[in-house]
């Protein structure tokens, strides 16, 4: 094991010893306000377009700071199979104008350098995503952090996180271990918000949720 993938544990212990779903006492006050300056000012794109699930995301940092979701929004071991390229989500680095509403960046400045591949995620009717986990060995390198903003809560809308539906105030951060298994489904006749932010695994990271965790 090497030094790096050893200290990436040691920090991700940190955060994990604290549970593995911690509300933060960080929030957008209004979320559905927030989804509706999304809908009125940009366009949600397919995301991973290779499968027909009825998912759409809307980029917050992207490659290079535009909105077409392209690769941003794609299946990267996909996209790097086809295009011979080496992208990792740590390369999704530069924000959006997604990024610029002024709570969501009073929210992530102080973390901005260490942003990655991060989006709103838009599931629609049947819109899901399947069992799985978010990191593979030698990659456990960022951490999730989520935002669910309209729709996320039972039984309209199931996150589970190995045996448990979560149930969530919306707006508010989470951190989510999604190093352990979920999946989640849209069962309801109208859309599900979130904001899916990806954080390098650093010191600065990791003190930004622990120094924020609501019951703390």
């Amino acid at each position: 094991m090497s030094e790096l993938y050893s200290n990436n544990l040691d920090l991700y212990s940190n955060l994990t010893a604290y549970g593995h779903f911690c509300p933060t006492k960080l929030h957008i006050r209004n979320p559905q306000k927030f989804v509706a300056w999304t809908e009125e000012n940009f366009t949600y794109v397919r995301y991973n377009p290779r499968k027909p699930i009825e998912r759409y995301g809307l980029s917050i940092t992207s490659l290079d700071g535009g909105l077409s979701g392209n690769p941003d929004l794609d299946s990267l071991p996909d996209y790097n199979k086809e295009n011979k390229t080496y992208l990792h989500e740590t390369d999704f680095n530069v924000p959006t104008p997604v990024y610029d509403y002024p709570e969501l960046k009073q929210i992530l400045d102080p973390i901005k350098d260490s942003i990655c591949r991060s989006h709103v995620l838009k599931l629609d009717p049947s819109g899901y995503f399947p069992p799985h986990r978010d990191y593979r060995r030698d990659v456990f390198n960022t951490f999730r952090l989520l935002i669910p903003l309209v729709n996320m809560n039972p039984p309209r809308h199931n996150f589970v996180l190995e045996d448990k539906i979560m149930r969530w105030e919306q707006g508010a951060m989470y951190f989510v271990d999604t190093a352990r298994m979920h999946y989640l489904f849209n069962a309801s006749f109208e859309p599900t918000y979130m904001i899916v932010i990806n954080a390098i695994l650093n010191t600065t990271t990791v003190d930004y949720v622990l120094n924020n965790l609501k019951y703390l």
